[in-house]
C-alpha cells in the first residue's frame, strides 16, 4: 500500500509539473509556435509518412500526442542569473533569506546547483519551434521537386497559414498533382557494339518500360542495373557517368518518349571486355614494410602467393576465400565476394584489392592481406541478463590462436565466471545469490571438414564453415547445483545475404545434478503439498525433506487413489517432477536451423526476421546403445538418454513508423515431444513462460501450464506460444518509451494420466488459456548498451475462477517490474 501511494504521488507530481508548463514560455510576442503540419493531396489528407520527409520545419516532437520535450525544455530558466554578485544586488531579499538558511559559501553552491539544473532541462529538452516562412517556402520547393520526380510535371504546391489563438500556428500544404506522365516510346543509342550486345541480352530486365509511370527512381534503378551488368560482364573501365537519359515531355497526352544514351568510351579510352591475367596475393602486407623485398613467391593453381619472410598460409585453403580467377573476365561481384570472405576469416586486419591494366589490355589483380596478431589474450567483463538469470556480472579470460594449422583456422580457449541473481537459487535474500564457472575450447575452420566433398552442393561462395566445441561448467546455488559437459559439431553456410543455415550434427550435453538432497528445500511449495496430505490422511507418518519421496512410495498407492484421486495425482506429480529434475541425463541432439534476416545493419528499424529450428535427441544413440537401467530406459555410461523431437518457430517484424518511432512484433511457437526412451522432456529443455524478455506481466515460471494455478516455483510445459506487439518511441534524447501487449502460455501435451485437463492442450478450446499482459516501459540508451525497465499488468488471467477474467488485477499492487539489458526482442 505504501509503495502504491508513493508511485501515485510521483505520477501526480509529474502530471502537475508538465500541465503547469506554458508551451509559449519562450515564444516572443512577434513569434508563432508551430503546432501542426498537414499535407493535402488533391483534396485528401496525406497519410503517406514518406511525404513528411520533405517538410523542412516540423512541430515539437510529440510523445503520445503530448510535446513532452518542449515541456521539459520550458521547466528550465534561460534567464537565470549566473553572476552571484549581480543576483545579490538585484535580489537582496532572496539573498538575505538564503544566507540565513545557508552560509554565503553554501548559498553560492545552491545558486550553482540551480543553474546547472536549469541548464540540464534546457539541454535535454527541445526548444519551441518558431514558424519560419522561409522554411515553409523550402518545403514547397521540396514537395514540388518530389512530385516532379514522380512524373507529375504540372504539379502545383502552396502553403496556407492557419493561425490559432495564443501565438500558435498550423500550416497546411496544398498539393494539386494533375495527371502523371507515363513512358511511351523507349529507344537506345549505344555507340559501342560490345556494350550494345551485352545490353540486348538483358534488355527484358530493364526497369523502364512502356506504360510505366515516369519516375526518377526508375531511371536511377536502370542506371545502376546497367552499370552492374557491364562491370560484371568484364567491362572494367565502365562507370555510370557514361549513361544518360533524354526525355521528351512536350507531348500533350501526358506521355514522354525516352532515349537511353550510353557512350562508347571514357576519356577517349574505348570500353571493352577485359580478362584477369595474373592474381598476386600478398599474405603479409604492411604499409611500413611495403618497400622491403619479397623473398617468397610460390605458385599454386595459377596464383602467386608472396611473402617477405615465410608463407604462413596454405595456398589451397586460402583460395577457398578467393573468387578472382586467372583468365576469367573481370567482375565486380567476384571482387566483393573475395573481400567479404577474406574478412570473414578474422585473420586479417585489412583486405585491399587493386587492379592494374597491362599492355595487352588485360588486368593484373593484387590482393594485399595485412594479418592480425597470431596470438591474443583478452579479458572482458559484462553485465548479463536473461529470463532465468535476472542479473549477472561475468568475467571472461580468453586466449586466441589464429591460423593454427595454416588454413586460417582459429583456436579459442576461455575461462569464465559469473555471479548471478537467479530465481533458481535457494537464497532469495541476497542480490547475487548464485555463481557459475566454466571453460570451453573451440576450433573454427573456414570450410567444411567432413569425410566427403560437399563443394557441388554447398560451394565456397556460400561461406561454409565448421566449428568444434568442447565445454564444461559448474553451477552453484542455481536449482540443485549442476555440472554440465558439452560437445558440439556445427556446420554453417549462407545461401544468400539474408539466408543462413546451421546443421549441428552433434550438440551433446551431459547434465549431472550435484545436490539432489536439497530438492524439497528449494521446491518448498511441493513439500507443503505433501505436508498437507500427510497431516490430513496420515497424521502418524513421518515426513521430512529427506524422506519425502519414500513417503510417496509408501503411502500414496492404488488404495489411496480409490478414495482420494486429486491428492493422489498431486503426490504422483511431485514424484514425477522430482525424477525429471534430479535425474542425470544425456541429451545428444542433431539439429538444423534456418534463419532469414533482411536487416541491413544494427541501426535498421525496418526489417523481418524468421528462424526455424528442428532438433532430434537420442534417435541414433538409442539404436546403438544396448544398456538399460532398472526402469528399462536405455543408457550410456549408466546415464539415461533423452529422446525427443523439438521444433521452434520464431518470427519478428519491425516497422519504422516515423523518426525514432518503431512498431515491433514477435511471435514464437515451440513444441517438444518425448517418445520411446523418454516419457518426459528434460527439465533444461522444457518450455517456461514469463520474465523480462517474455510475458512481462508474469514472473518467470509463474504461469501455466494451461489454466492451472499450481503455486509451484517452476512451471514448465512442452508446448509454448507467445506473441508480443510493442510500440517504441523517443521521449527525450537518450530516454525512450514503450507500450506493449504480450500474449501466451505453455501447455502439456504428454498425455500423462497425472496431468490435469486444465494443463493439457486440447485444440482450439485451449486458446482461451492464452494469458494477456499489457504495460509500458522506460529505456535509457547509452549507445553501447540499453538499460530497460518494463512494467507489466495482468490483463487477462486464464486461471481465475471468477466469471470475468479480464482486468481483475490491473493495478500497481499486482504488477511486475522487469529490469533488463537491451530490447526484449
Amino acid at each position: 500500500m505504501k509503495n502504491n501511494i508513493i508511485i501515485f504521488l510521483i505520477l501526480i507530481s509529474i502530471t502537475f509539473s508538465f500541465s503547469s508548463c506554458d508551451t509559449l514560455k519562450y515564444v516572443a510576442d512577434n513569434e508563432l509556435l508551430l503546432t501542426k503540419n498537414a499535407v493535402f493531396v488533391n483534396g485528401k489528407k496525406n497519410v503517406n509518412y514518406e511525404i513528411t520527409d520533405y517538410i523542412a520545419q516540423r512541430p515539437n516532437q510529440p510523445v503520445l500526442g503530448v510535446p513532452f520535450p518542449l515541456y521539459f525544455y520550458n521547466i528550465g530558466n534561460k534567464n537565470f542569473e549566473t553572476d552571484f554578485e549581480k543576483w545579490k544586488l538585484n535580489k537582496p531579499n532572496s539573498y538575505k533569506f538564503t544566507t540565513k538558511v545557508f552560509s554565503e559559501k553554501q548559498a553560492r553552491g545552491v545558486r550553482d546547483f540551480k543553474y546547472k539544473t536549469h541548464q540540464w532541462f534546457l539541454n535535454n529538452g527541445e526548444p519551441p519551434v518558431i514558424f519560419d516562412p522561409k522554411k515553409a517556402i523550402q518545403t514547397v520547393e521540396n514537395l514540388t521537386q518530389h512530385y516532379y520526380n514522380e512524373g507529375y510535371f504540372n504539379v502545383d504546391v502552396k502553403y496556407e497559414e492557419k493561425k490559432i489563438k495564443d501565438k500558435k500556428i498550423a500550416i497546411n500544404y496544398i498539393i494539386n498533382t494533375d495527371k502523371s506522365y507515363t513512358l511511351d516510346t523507349i529507344t537506345t543509342a549505344i555507340e559501342s557494339e560490345v556494350l550494345d550486345s551485352i545490353y540486348s541480352l538483358h534488355k527484358n530486365e530493364s526497369a523502364i518500360k512502356t506504360g510505366n509511370q515516369f519516375k526518377l527512381s526508375l531511371f536511377i534503378e536502370e542506371q545502376n542495373r546497367i552499370t552492374n551488368l557491364f562491370r560484371n560482364s568484364g567491362v572494367y573501365r565502365f562507370n555510370k557517368n557514361a549513361i544518360t537519359f533524354e526525355a521528351d515531355s512536350t507531348k500533350t497526352n501526358f506521355t514522354s518518349d525516352v532515349t537511353l544514351i550510353i557512350n562508347d568510351s571514357i576519356a577517349t579510352v574505348p570500353f571493352k571486355i577485359q580478362k584477369i591475367k595474373n592474381v598476386h596475393i600478398y599474405t603479409d602486407y604492411s604499409y611500413n614494410t611495403k618497400d622491403e623485398p619479397i623473398k617468397i613467391n610460390e605458385q599454386y593453381n595459377g596464383y602467386s602467393f608472396l611473402a617477405k619472410e615465410k608463407l604462413k598460409y596454405t595456398p589451397k585453403f586460402l583460395l577457398n576465400s578467393v573468387f578472382i580467377e586467372p583468365n576469367d573476365i573481370y567482375k565486380d561481384e567476384t571482387r566483393e565476394l573475395t573481400r567479404k570472405n577474406l574478412r570473414r576469416l578474422d585473420n586479417f586486419r585489412s583486405v585491399d584489392i587493386k587492379y592494374e591494366e597491362t599492355e595487352d589490355d588485360m588486368l593484373n589483380a593484387f590482393i594485399f592481406l595485412t594479418p592480425l596478431k597470431k596470438y591474443s589474450i583478452g579479458f572482458n567483463t559484462e553485465l548479463t541478463h536473461s529470463n532465468i538469470r535476472q542479473l549477472g556480472i561475468s568475467g571472461k579470460l580468453s586466449f586466441l590462436n589464429r591460423n593454427i594449422f595454416k588454413g586460417s583456422e582459429i583456436l579459442k580457449f576461455s575461462v569464465q565466471g559469473s555471479f548471478l541473481d537467479s530465481k533458481d537459487a535457494a537464497d532469495q535474500s541476497s542480490l547475487l545469490n548464485a555463481w557459475e564457472i566454466g571453460s570451453d575450447i573451440s576450433l573454427e575452420i573456414p570450410r567444411f571438414l567432413m569425410p566427403f566433398t560437399a563443394n557441388k552442393i554447398i560451394p565456397k561462395s556460400m561461406s561454409p564453415s565448421t566449428t568444434f566445441t568442447l565445454g564444461t561448467s559448474l553451477q552453484k546455488n542455481i536449482g540443485l547445483d549442476k555440472q554440465k559437459f558439452t560437445g558440439i559439431i556445427d556446420y554453417t553456410w549462407e545461401t544468400t545475404k539474408t539466408k543462413k543455415h546451421s546443421f549441428q550434427i552433434l550438440n551433446a550435453q551431459f547434465i549431472k545434478n550435484l545436490n539432489n538432497n536439497s530438492y524439497f528445500d528449494i521446491y518448498t511449495s511441493e513439500y507443503d503439498d505433501l505436508e498437507e496430505i500427510k497431516t490430513t490422511y496420515f497424521p502418524g507418518a513421518e515426513l521430512t525433506e529427506d524422506n519425502a519421496i519414500n513417503f510417496i512410495k509408501t503411502y500414496i498407492n492404488d488404495d489411496f487413489e480409490l478414495t482420494n484421486e486429486d491428492e493422489y495425482k498431486i503426490a504422483k506429480n511431485i514424484e514425477a517432477r522430482y525424477n525429471i529434475i534430479t535425474e542425470d541425463v544425456l541429451v545428444p541432439i542433431t539439429a538444423y536451423t534456418f534463419t532469414y534476416n533482411n536487416s541491413e545493419n544494427y541501426k535498421d528499424n525496418d526489417f523481418s526476421f524468421f528462424r526455424a529450428r528442428i532438433a532430434s535427441s537420442g534417435s541414433l544413440l538409442t539404436l546403438i546403445s544396448n544398456q538399460k537401467d532398472t526402469n528399462g530406459t536405455k543408457t550410456l555410461l549408466k546415464t539415461p538418454i533423452a529422446q525427443f523431437i523439438r521444433t521452434d518457430l520464431e518470427y519478428k517484424k519491425f516497422w519504422n513508423v516515423s523518426l525514432e518511432n518503431v512498431i515491433a512484433f514477435r511471435s514464437f511457437l515451440g513444441v517438444a515431444v518425448p517418445y520411446k526412451n523418454s516419457s518426459a522432456i528434460p527439465f533444461s529443455r522444457s518450455y517456461f513462460i514469463g520474465g523480462p524478455n517474455d510475458l512481462r506481466a508474469w514472473k518467470i515460471y509463474d504461469l501455466g501450464p494451461g489454466s492451472t494455478k499450481s503455486g509451484l516455483e517452476y512451471n514448465v510445459g512442452n508446448l509454448k506460444f507467445i506473441s508480443s506487439l510493442e510500440y517504441r518511441f523517443k521521449v527525450i534524447n537518450s530516454i525512450k518509451g514503450a507500450l506493449f501487449v504480450d500474449a501466451g502460455n505453455i501447455w502439456d501435451i504428454s498425455n500423462s494420466t497425472l496431468t490435469s485437463d486444465d494443463a493439457k492442450f486440447n485444440g482450439f478450446d485451449s486458446l482461451k488459456d492464452i494469458a494477456i499482459g499489457t504495460g509500458f516501459g522506460i529505456r535509457y540508451d547509452l549507445s553501447f548498451i540499453l538499460l530497460r525497465m518494463d512494467i507489466g499488468f495482468k490483463t487477462y488471467e486464464p486461471y481465475l475462477n471468477t466469471g470475468n477474467k479480464w482486468f481483475q488485477h490491473v493495478n500497481f499492487s499486482n504488477n511486475v517490474y522487469n529490469f533488463g539489458i537491451s530490447y526484449p526482442f
